[in-house]
């Protein structure tokens, strides 16, 4: 009995695991996934710089993670923030430092007219547009341009980009190549005109905000070859109020 009870059991097994199996027939395997295609770092540039290009009044901060930009012997810049409006107006502040002195000024350029604050009194005075220590009326269209002249650029991967207080931040594209620096010398006069600097750009995914860069090396004859940048672009709506000092500008 105990045999027959086995061999009926062993009947059962098999013919449960025959149904399993669609009546002798074998299951096929799905598919495996289809893998999504990176994008082409190379386009993801040009369409950041279009929107760059795109901006009407552009918003800007420039910092330095390490070392500063020498303006002048003995004369650094630590960050400057501020706004330009296409195509020649622009207001910005400045933090500088010089012997060792936290210094600030303000500047102002609309078309050839010119405004800085005085380092001692902090009064407005006109001034040459030549004389000012930077020049960043077109600031969009020579952004734009310099986005679009890296070279060989490599996408390296994905990060979430955090955002000023009160902002959740944004998904980017981290895209890492080289500049041209005579691609920012109508931004920073004094730039070298020769050779590159390595550049990361991260260029936000769902194409809503203006890309962020980093610039690591040299760009002026007195920087040191750790000197770091990082600049923030930001479209501006509305646009940014920029007139002439006296006139509600400072």
């Amino acid at each position: 009995m105990g045999k027959g009870l086995l061999g009926i059991l062993g009947l059962l097994l098999a013919l449960a695991l025959a149904g399993c199996g669609g009546m002798g027939g074998t299951v096929a395997p799905e598919p495996p996934p289809t893998a999504t295609p990176l994008p082409d770092p190379a386009a993801i540039l040009l369409g950041a710089a279009g929107r760059v290009a795109a901006a009407e009044s552009l918003g800007f901060v420039l910092e330095h993670p390490a070392g500063a930009t020498e303006l002048a012997p003995g004369l650094l810049l630590l960050r400057a923030e501020g706004a330009a409006n296409a195509p020649d107006k622009f207001r910005m502040a400045l933090e500088l430092e010089a012997s060792g002195s936290f210094l600030e000024l303000a500047v102002v350029g609309i078309g050839e007219r010119a405004w800085m604050t005085n380092l001692f009194s902090g009064e407005w005075e006109a001034v040459s547009a030549a004389a000012l220590p930077v020049r960043w009326d077109d600031a969009a269209a020579v952004f734009a341009a310099a986005i679009a002249a890296v070279e060989s650029p490599q996408l390296a991967g994905a990060e979430a980009v955090a955002g000023a207080e009160g902002d959740d931040g944004y998904a980017a594209w981290v895209i890492r190549g080289r500049l041209p620096r005579a691609a920012l010398a109508a931004i920073l006069p004094g730039t070298r005109a020769e050779g590159s600097v390595a550049v990361t750009l991260w260029a936000d995914r769902e194409e809503r905000r203006l890309p962020r860069l980093r610039l690591d090396g040299p760009l002026m004859a007195g920087d040191l070859p750790e000197v770091a940048r990082v600049l923030t672009l930001e479209a501006l709506a509305p646009a940014a109020a920029i007139v002439a000092p006296g006139d509600g500008g400072g």
